[in-house]
């Protein structure tokens, strides 16, 4: 998103988990790509990665399964700053997408926080991103923030 663009373009999802880990490990687990298959259903694969967290203008391609679409998108990190906050960005043939990943310190670990913000390019896609994609899209945010938390949770 960037700052000369209307965020009422936009449609925002916001999804938390309480995590049973220092912010640190979760932030090193949830910004290194090649892990997210394993937690986040939306990503059917990633290329071009180490197997590490990746830093302020780092890339990765990854394919996306999401509200019954199948595309590539190529995320670029513009913000970090561990272990609190990440920012992932993206345009892509279907629309554009901003990531943003909040840690906070807990007693017994940290809470996630996980925002997402879209806007599809085409119709019908555009018409649907407030109602029937905002839905899909939290449904599967929702299952994401599960996976996490038991996968974290079993180390």
């Amino acid at each position: 998103m960037n700052a000369g663009e209307a965020a009422s373009d936009f449609v925002c999802l916001v999804t938390g988990v309480e995590l049973p880990c220092a912010a640190e490990e979760a932030f090193a687990f949830v910004t290194n790509p090649a892990r997210w298959s394993r937690w986040h259903p939306a990503t059917v694969a990633v290329r071009g990665v180490p197997d590490r967290p990746l830093a302020l203008g780092e890339t990765v391609v990854e394919t996306i399964g999401a509200a019954g679409r199948r595309f590539e998108a190529t995320w670029t990190v513009h913000a970090c700053e561990p272990p609190r906050r990440w920012v992932i960005e993206t345009t892509s043939a279907e629309g554009d997408a901003r990531i943003e990943y909040q840690l906070e310190p807990g007693a017994g670990g940290c809470r996630f926080t996980r925002l997402l913000w879209f806007r599809s390019h085409r119709a019908p896609w555009r018409w649907l991103d407030r109602n029937l994609t905002r839905w899909l899209l939290a449904r599967q945010s929702r299952r994401a923030l599960d996976n996490l938390q038991r996968l974290l949770s079993a180390r």
